[in-house]
Parts: C-alpha cells; structure tokens; sequence
C-alpha cells in the first residue's frame, strides 16, 4: 500500500507530490492529462508526450472536452482544455501534467487582501502560509514587472505617458513567472537548471496560453514534479481517476481509488493511508460529490458545492489601431493597468503569441496582430453555488449578486471612449480562476476541509488545491494555492514521520 496518492498535477499537486516525495514517502501521482512536449519535459526523459495546440496541432489537441448544458462531449484524451458552459458563467480547465499551469498566463501575486488566511478556522495560523510566499516566488523564478525590461510589447507601449487620462499604467505590477532574455538577441537561448533540466530564454513567439514550448514560462511539470522523480515520486499520466472510496486498514481509514488508464483503456485500482485531492477546483468538485453519493462511499459533507466562485473574471479585447508592435510578439501578460475612480478589481493586458501559429485565414491574423487581450478581476462574494446532477457539476452563478463585473463593464466602456478604439466584452464570465465550492471552514456545516486540509468526517483525505480556497484571491490564484499546498503537505509529512 502507497503512502499517499495525489489525484491531480497543478500548482496543487505538484507542490504536495514534491514536499512529500522529499520527506521520503512513496507518493503516486494520477494525472488524466498528458506530459506536454516541451523542451523542459524532453530534458527529463520523458517519452509519451503530447503537443501543445500550435500550429495545425489545434484542430486536435485544443479541446479535451466540452460541458454545455447537461450534454458532456469528448473529443480528444490528449487535448488541452475542458470546456464548461452554465447558466450565468464559462470556466475554462486545462488538462496536462502541471495542469493550469502549463497554461496559465505566468503572474504571480499574493492575494490583494493582506488578511486573506485569518478568520477561516481558530487553530489556523495565518503566518505559517504566508512564510511560504516568498519561496515560491523565488522556485518559479519571479521576474518583476517593470518598464526597462526588454519586451516587444508592454503596458507602457500601450499607455505613454500622457496627463490626464483615467487609464494608466497601474503603479504596482505583477511579478512573473519567466525566463526573459536581458537582450533580444538572448530570446530562445538554452540554460540548465540546478536539476538538470534545459529551459529556453523566451523568444516572444509562443510561451502563451497555448503553452510553453521552450520551458521560459516556469510550469509546475519541470518546477516541481521533474526534481523528485527519481527520489519517491512516480507520475502517471492519461489516468482518468472516477472513484474513491474508504477502505479499513491496520485499524485506520485508507482509501481506494479507481481510475481508467486511456492509453490502455483498462479500469485499475490503487490502495494508499491518504489521499491528496488535486485535480482542479472542477474535477476536485466532481470527485467529491460522486465519492459521497456512491453506496459505501465518502461520508457526508454537509457544506460541498456552498461558496463557489470565479473570482469575478471577465474576458475582452481592446482592438487597436495597426502600429509599430505586434499582439503576437509578446509575453502572455504585458501588464497591469489602473483606471481612475474604479479602484477594487484590478486590470490586466496581454498578447497572443503564438496565435500566428493557427490554420486561420490571412485577414484574421492581420485582426488579431493588432488586439490586445483584457482582463479585469477581483473578490466575488461566493454565494454561488455548485451541484452534481446525472454525473455531471452544475453551477448556480448569477452576476447581478457582484457588483464588481458592473464596476470592470465601466472601466472598459472608459478605456474605450479614452482610446477611441472599441473594446468588446464577453457577455457573460469567463473564468479561468474558479475557485472553492470544497473550502476551508471551522466545522462542517461551514466548510469541507479543516485547517490542516482534512475533509471532515473523511480522516486522510486531504484538499490542496484551488476547490479548498475559503474565499476569492482576487488576482490569480497560482501563489496561493501553492501556498496552501506547501502548508498542508508540510504539516502532513511531519505527522507521519
């Protein structure tokens, strides 16, 4: 019997399977995404890889799947992203070793509130995940944002300085988590990590939300997971994890996961002491309700599906007029921007490198080179709700209940009249940072996980990724769940030690 598996490979996972693989267990991980074919992945050894979605690639390998009603389609195992439409909001999962964060757009920041970790549970010490922060930082290589990095394209060549406007470069920008050349003629150069692993400078061609080809956007895939697995920790990839169910073993509570590996399509199963639930605030959910309502399953959560949110993520584009700079030649992120009077949610641009690489028609490409990708976020209220009917989540998620989305709609509309260029909103949230709906609670009336990242009534189930974040971080959520997840995996190694 393993010591722990961990279902899930994220910033969540991965950050728990390399604590615990260094603290000397034997940790399984059960990832239903493939290892991405990036230069990092192919400097590990690893042979089964899958490409990311550039080039004619897309057409294959962009969507894992799609949610749309109550109609679930599957189109491709290797894909890259699963697709979720409900009433009132759109979430968007990536599905790969590393998870969101072979995808994510690289920030870094720690959440807006500085008191985000108090209040959630009496015997929860706030302190002790907050230390965690500035290791993180440094392990994902956070490079701050600033006007006199080397970029094609940023938020100051978007916002010259000119007194008066409402719409600015915001005073605090992010940090992000790349290898950025410090010239241009650097751009696409290797390196060697302290591990062994060869990354590449980035080159401004890619390194997007398609994924990182070369490794300049630091993954948790090479970051986390490529250090310890010669030292305890054993991933597999393309297993599809349906059930979990208790088991009793030596007097204590164990647990059996059943999964299905897709490349064999054979049903297998796994015993391990504890589980570590990581698959992702979707999956995480998922897993949760279908293990308590299967005969002889997980016991009762009272709380499950109760504060769910999205962080208040709305998606736009600012179609700007041609000039002397491309949205393809960019980093994902190229800044933060701040509008004067709408102070609460926080604005963000970025480029679409590598979106030159898809089958699209000229006059497309010619469209997209000139639109800036915007973003605005921030502390949704968590009334939302989420459920499981017919196998499938559901979710209740109404944006009249967060004012917040009205207060991003006026600063768009203001960037637009400020501009003179249009800028077009999607009509509903679009979210990449779903989060809780799982989370943190001081009983299990009011939430599924303790402070140590336990499920209630469920001994040696653990929580550590997004679904257990008690409230909206407010920016991404990249820091903070890889805060909670070096807190629960730390504190789980010293009690089985």
């Amino acid at each position: 019997m393993l010591d722990t598996i961990i279902i899930g490979s994220g910033f969540g996972g991965s950050v728990a399977a390399n604590r615990l693989a260094l603290a000397g267990q034997k940790v399984l991980v059960l990832e239903r995404g493939p290892w991405r074919d990036s230069v990092p992945v192919r400097s590990m050894g690893v042979e089964r890889r899958a490409p990311f979605p550039y080039g004619m690639k897309a057409i294959t390998h962009l969507l894992r799947g799609a949610q749309l009603g109550g109609r679930r389609l599957n189109l491709n195992k290797a894909g890259m992203y699963e697709f979720f439409s409900f009433p009132g909001l759109m979430v968007l999962a990536t599905s790969a070793v590393g998870g969101g964060s072979t995808a994510y757009g690289g920030l870094l920041q720690t959440p807006h509130d500085p008191r985000y970790w108090e209040g959630h549970h009496p015997e929860l010490d706030p302190t002790v995940i907050e230390a965690y922060y500035p290791k993180i930082l440094a392990d994902l290589g956070a490079t701050p944002f600033t006007p006199d990095l080397q970029l094609p394209n940023s938020i100051w060549t978007h916002f010259p300085s000119q007194p008066g406007n409402r719409c600015t470069p915001a005073a605090q920008q992010p940090d992000m988590a790349m290898l950025l050349p410090g010239t241009l003629a650097e751009a696409g150069r290797a390196v060697t990590t302290d591990a062994g692993i060869e990354r590449r400078y980035c080159a401004f061609d890619g390194d997007s939300f398609l994924g990182s080809r070369g490794g300049a956007k630091a993954s948790a895939d090479f970051i986390y997971l490529g250090p310890v697995l010669s030292r305890g920790a054993t991933v597999r990839d393309l297993c599809e994890v349906s059930r979990i169910e208790p088991i009793a073993t030596r007097g204590s509570q164990g647990y059996r996961v059943h999964f299905t590996d897709l490349a064999t399509r054979r049903p297998e199963l796994v015993k391990a002491k504890r589980v570590v639930l990581a698959a992702g605030t979707m999956n995480t959910l998922r897993l949760l309700f279908a293990g308590s309502r299967s005969p002889g399953g997980l016991a009762p959560m009272p709380a499950l599906g109760q504060r769910f949110g999205a962080n208040c993520d709305l998606m736009g584009a600012w179609m700007r007029k041609p000039g002397a700079w491309s949205s393809f030649s960019s980093t994902p992120s190229i800044g933060s921007f701040a509008v004067s009077g709408i102070d609460t949610p926080e604005f963000g641009m970025g480029g679409f490198p590598g979106l030159d690489s898809l089958p699209l028609p000229a006059f497309v490409k010619r469209r997209l080179a000139r639109w800036i990708f915007i973003y605005g976020m921030g502390t949704d209220s968590g009334k939302a709700t989420a459920g499981f009917e017919r196998e499938r989540l559901t979710v209740q998620y109404d944006e009249r209940q967060e004012p917040l989305f009205g207060d991003i709609r006026t600063a768009f509309g203001l960037l637009e009249s400020e501009s003179g260029e249009p800028v077009r909103a999607l009509p509903k949230p679009f979210t990449v940072h779903q989060w809780g709906g799982a989370g943190l609670g001081p009983d299990p009336q009011r939430g599924v996980v303790d402070h140590r990242g336990e499920v209630y009534g469920n001994p040696g189930l653990f929580i550590a990724d997004g679904a257990a974040l008690p409230v909206a971080v407010g920016a991404p959520p990249s820091v903070a769940i890889a805060a909670w997840s070096h807190y629960v995996a730390d504190a789980l190694a010293q009690a089985s030690g």
